[in-house]
């Protein structure tokens, strides 16, 4: 756990470093080290992680139109809790299907899995579909600064069966993601997702 820690503190450094090298500001620096991502390609099928219905489905639905791939997988088993107040017991995963069903895309296209309460849980839905219908490559959707984090899960995870992972990211509508610390969500995603990227190192194999 202490060289982990560590190399979390050295990787920090590394990113300061990398910042002042190319002359871009530290804080993007930093928000750039997340969001890791790939260029698109034609896919069987499209992964829209829960967590963000709205912005993710969004960006979902604008990939599926643009043909990358013939099928929606929706994983996801959080309950959203707030709806629990009058008895709503609607997943993230159906709201993301509604949201994408709302931008025009085929209801029949959608899957819905409402499993996983977490990436690795979730990654862990989206594995066992894909070796039941013999995916080969697929496009996973989250937001910007998730992307690494789940990219190195899903890479790890899915590198046994030969399975491609393209990682694509959706902005979020509540900040600009190069400048985060100008708005008090973005300050609050970036912290939460560097804590999670390190539980991830510490607690995860």
């Amino acid at each position: 756990m202490r060289k982990k820690t560590v190399a979390f503190i050295l990787l920090g450094i590394m990113l300061i470093a990398l910042g002042m090298t190319f002359k871009r500001p530290i804080p993007q620096s930093i928000s750039g080290f997340l969001m890791k991502q790939d260029p698109l390609e034609k896919a069987d099928l499209l992964v829209v992680l829960s967590g963000g219905s709205y912005d993710r489905g969004n960006e979902a639905s604008k990939v599926y139109k643009a043909g990358y791939a013939p099928l929606v997988l929706c994983p996801g088993g959080n309950l959203l809790r707030d709806f629990l107040i009058i008895g709503d017991t609607t997943y993230e995963s159906d709201l993301t299907k509604a949201g994408m069903v709302k931008n025009g895309v085929s209801s029949d296209a959608i899957t819905v899995l409402r499993y996983g309460t977490s990436t690795a849980e979730e990654s862990d839905t989206v594995l066992g579909y894909c070796r039941e219908h013999h995916i080969r490559k697929i496009i996973v959707v989250s937001n910007l600064f998730h992307l690494r984090r789940a990219g190195k899960v899903y890479r790890k995870k899915f590198a046994g069966d030969n399975i491609t992972i393209l990682m694509h990211g959706a902005h979020d509508s509540q900040y600009d993601e190069e400048h985060w610390w100008e708005n008090e969500y973005g300050l609050i995603a970036l912290n939460n997702e560097f804590m999670k990227t390190l539980y991830y190192l510490i607690k995860r194999k």
